[in-house]
């Protein structure tokens, strides 16, 4: 998969998106876990190197610090940006590395 396919070089449009990349429509059980090593089953709806969108049905406000476990791989530190109705944003620490993301969206993705 080509990076540039999915506009990873380039800041998305939207006039009300504030997101630096744009994200890889993809549906994936992940688990997100808080500082209180409280643990939650997610779906994740999109991702891109800097963050991603999940559906969550838990108390998951903007601030929370969070750790995303993908299949396979170690957890990933995340903040919530944002909340609206069951879903939720958020950005990772460190942004992944694109082949990673290739990696999870080849494997994983469909």
């Amino acid at each position: 998969m080509d990076m540039h396919s999915f506009g990873f070089d380039r800041a998305t449009d939207g006039e009300d998106d504030h997101r630096q990349q744009q994200r890889v429509p993809i549906a994936i059980p992940a688990r997100l876990r808080d500082r209180h090593s409280n643990k939650y089953n997610v779906r994740l709806l999109d991702l891109s190197v800097t963050g991603f969108r999940a559906e969550a049905h838990y108390a998951l406000d903007a601030g929370q610090i969070v750790w995303l476990a993908i299949p396979g791989m170690q957890g990933l530190e995340a903040t919530v940006a944002w909340r609206h109705g069951l879903e939720i944003g958020c950005s990772f620490r460190q942004p992944l590395y694109p082949p990673v993301l290739d990696h999870i969206v080849k494997t994983l993705g469909h």
